[in-house]
């Protein structure tokens, strides 16, 4: 018996506030050290430019990838815009004040 291949996953992490920056990076560090790793990080800035220009100075471990929403603003927007730049077969969205389990 052969097992199917492993799905490719990009991780999502919708950002809208500098208030919020500790839990922001402690989320990205979280899908960083998964056992599994996960195609792409995913960062979308809320239509926020000084926050977009802190994530893109400070958030750039392998795979990560800060963006502007380009969509309207709010959290609808923001998932469109990752979904509309994801590259894995999967989607995950992880809240950003929130942390994945470790493994």
């Amino acid at each position: 018996m052969t097992s199917a291949p492993a799905l490719t996953a990009s991780v999502v992490i919708c950002v809208y506030t500098e208030k919020r920056w500790d839990d922001i990076v402690a989320a990205v560090d979280s899908v960083q050290a998964q056992d599994v790793a996960a195609t792409e990080t995913l960062v979308v800035v809320d239509h926020n430019p000084a926050l977009l220009a802190r994530a893109q100075a400070a958030l750039t471990g392998p795979g990560v990838r800060v963006l502007p929403n380009a969509n309207k603003q709010g959290l609808s927007g923001a998932r469109n815009t990752a979904v509309a730049e994801a590259t894995g077969e999967v989607v995950v969205f992880l809240d950003d004040d929130a942390a994945a389990r470790p493994g």
